[in-house]
């Protein structure tokens, strides 16, 4: 495993290495909603780095795993956020769009919103030490599980997610919207906190 340092939050340096893993890994999902062009700068200004763990190796950022807490997401992509960077009509577009998509906190819960790791570093174990510290992060916080949702079209996170102990609590489908995001079925799974 690659000498990894995982710490909550990232710099101001850091956000736009943290929103480019962001947006490389759930751009496809997003670009229907937020555009190709306007996209990538819209969610790289809207990452809290609050409700954000972040993979560092020699010194540079290589995977975050963001989380939701007190109503948002990893991206502030609230109305507010949406209205002020596109305007009302595409805001509202957006809106719509995003809320298939939405996973909402639960009581007890630490809700995954997002894990990514850059590509060149995959296989190399930071994936499984960002999802180690949500488990730590949660204990911490007094929930007693930590959730994810998972894409049909990732088979090797989902490999992963079982091997480290998740356990596979319910799934969906976007029907005929599928096509708009580049998956069918979506897979949610749950590991007890801390374990």
């Amino acid at each position: 495993m690659t000498t990894v340092e995982i710490g909550a939050g990232f710099t101001g340096p850091e956000r736009s290495r943290a929103g480019e893993l962001y947006w490389e890994a759930f751009g496809r999902k997003l670009r229907p909603a937020l555009g190709g062009a306007t996209g990538p700068a819209l969610v790289t200004a809207a990452l809290d780095p609050e409700r954000m763990l972040v993979a560092r190796s020699a010194g540079q950022v290589v995977g975050v795993c963001g989380f939701h807490r007190h109503g948002r997401g990893a991206a502030d992509l609230s109305w507010a956020r949406l209205r002020s960077a596109l305007g009302t009509p595409a805001a509202v577009r957006a809106m719509l769009v995003l809320a298939p998509l939405d996973r909402r906190e639960q009581p007890g819960v630490l809700v995954l919103d997002g894990i990514c790791v850059a590509v060149g570093q995959r296989g190399r174990g930071i994936g499984s030490a960002l999802l180690s510290a949500a488990g730590e992060q949660a204990r911490r916080d007094g929930d007693e599980w930590v959730q994810l949702s998972v894409v049909d079209t990732n088979p090797r996170a989902r490999a992963l997610y079982g091997r480290l102990g998740f356990r596979t609590v319910a799934g969906g489908s976007l029907g005929a919207l599928g096509h708009l995001y580049g998956f069918q079925r979506f897979t949610s799974m749950r590991k007890r906190a801390g374990e």
